[in-house]
């Protein structure tokens, strides 16, 4: 045995907007990505540049305080600018001040030395004190001015923590607006790709209203240049179909003709050698023969009548106003021979409102026939079967109601099918007369529904026509005023 593979889990379907918007929304992403790395180093630097500015201005005040009295080195700095260095609005500043031996003068003792002698006049470094990151400026200051033998080396600290805050805080009103600008660009690309899909979504509305029998070729005038080839190659395949579907219906149509002359034949030849044979087994089964004929002559005109149901592209049929009343009348009185023959109560009934349609006559009466037809057929001889007509506010309406068998809730919907027959009725048929009352009250743009009749006992047949609009109601008028 063959093993069974597990079925492919469908994929997750994503729509055309979905895939541009994350097409053009990523690159976006990673544009504001790399942005924002670039703008924080260009805001590092910058907050830099302007703290160590501030800094080297501190340990200039300081460096400008140190004083020689007596060969000792002291700094004259007033308790007020102390309190100021540690009060600063960017955070507390520590120093210190050494002499040429690197002597302790003043300032914390354990302030950071640098890591390295250096030779420049100004350094900047950083280094960790008490725990925390800070900044540190060296600057170095002859005691007696232009001689360098006697310097003295004045360093001052900051936390790294304030101008890291104002570094960030410089990104965020960089970035912020940026990432603003990425959420309307988004919104304005999902807008803009909706529009410009409008055009399909009002192609699809189109093909979604039509019926399956109008394959009329799809407009293109409002499309868009990328998506009338789409168009094109939809309209030559309902072009193709079309052209199938016209064929298919001619050769239903030509071979029930050139089935109709060698049945009628056979038929006459059969009725003319029944008055010749004498009782016996010839009868009967000339008796067989006869009744296969009958029913394959009411296939022929059934698929005839099909063939000319079915509505084709390019095919005008002759449309009229018709008195639906007189219409069902003269159909109701063709069946009554056939009624009276199988003891069925054929019976008629019209309330006084006009109830006109506009359609084709010769199928209109076809679609009554077949309804009839089914109705008397299938009840039970001394049943009843009720034509009515009425003009009901959805409107024109006509059905047929009869106490025969019924149909079973399940048989309803295929019993339209052609050549579907419900089993165990006992009465002969093909399965096309419900097909072809479907197709030509579609044709007419009319709704064909199933009911139990009353007490659930036979079958209602329901036909209801849209209502005239137009001058048709002004033609109605003056057809029941006549």
């Amino acid at each position: 045995m063959p093993e069974s593979r597990p079925a492919t889990p469908p994929r997750s379907q994503t729509t055309l907007r979905k895939q541009v918007l994350a097409w053009l929304c990523w690159p976006l992403l990673l544009l504001w990505s790399v942005s924002s790395v670039v703008d924080y180093d260009i805001a590092n630097r910058f907050v830099n540049l302007a703290y160590d500015r501030a800094l080297l201005e501190s340990a200039l005040d300081i460096g400008r305080q140190v004083k020689v009295l007596k060969e000792r080195i002291y700094v004259d700095l007033p308790e007020v600018a102390v309190q100021m260095l540690q009060s600063r609005e960017s955070g507390r500043l520590y120093y210190r001040v050494t002499g040429p031996q690197n002597d302790y003068i003043t300032g914390e003792p354990d302030l950071p030395p640098p890591p390295d002698p250096f030779s420049e006049r100004v350094n900047y470094y950083d280094d960790q004190y008490r725990g925390r990151p800070v900044r540190i400026v060296t600057l170095q200051l002859p005691l007696e001015p232009g001689k360098t033998e006697r310097m003295v080396m004045v360093q001052v600290a900051e936390n790294r923590s304030a101008r890291n805050d104002f570094a960030r805080q410089i990104l965020l009103r960089m970035i912020l607006p940026q990432a603003l600008l990425i959420v309307v660009a988004g919104m304005m690309i999902w807008y803009a790709v909706g529009r410009g899909l409008a055009p399909l979504v009002t192609l699809r509305h189109e093909i979604e209203n039509r019926s399956h029998r109008d394959l009329s070729a799809l407009p293109e005038e409002q499309a868009p240049q990328e998506v009338r080839p789409l168009i094109h190659a939809m309209n030559a395949l309902l072009e193709r179909l079309s052209a199938a579907l016209a064929a298919q219906q001619r050769f239903i149509a030509d071979a029930a003709h050139q089935l109709r002359t060698p049945i009628a034949g056979l038929k006459t030849q059969t009725e003319l050698a029944l008055r010749q044979a004498p009782q016996g087994e010839a009868q009967t089964t000339l008796r067989q023969l006869q009744s296969g004929t009958e029913r394959t002559t009411r296939l022929v005109n059934q698929l005839l009548s099909l063939a000319r149901a079915e509505p084709l592209i390019g095919r005008v049929q002759a449309s009229e106003l018709i008195d639906l009343r007189q219409l069902a009348r003269e159909a109701t009185s063709d069946w009554v021979p056939r009624a009276l023959e199988r003891n069925v109560d054929l019976g008629f009934d019209a309330d006084s409102h006009a109830a006109h349609v506009q359609g084709n006559s010769f199928l209109l009466r076809e679609m009554l026939n077949n309804v009839l037809d089914n109705a008397v057929r299938y009840t039970q001889p001394g049943g009843q079967v009720t034509v009515r007509v009425a003009a009901s506010g959805s409107g024109p309406t006509v059905s047929v109601e009869d106490n025969g068998p019924g149909i079973p809730d399940g048989e309803r919907a295929r019993v339209f099918e052609r050549f579907y027959r419900v089993l165990g009725t006992g009465a002969e048929g093909c399965g096309l007369g419900l097909a072809i009352v479907s197709e030509i009250a579609q044709s007419h743009g009319a709704q064909v529904s199933l009911y139990p009749g009353i007490g659930g006992i036979g079958t209602v047949v329901k036909i209801v026509f849209p209502q005239l609009g137009g001058n048709f109601d002004g033609q109605a008028s003056e057809l029941a005023s006549m």
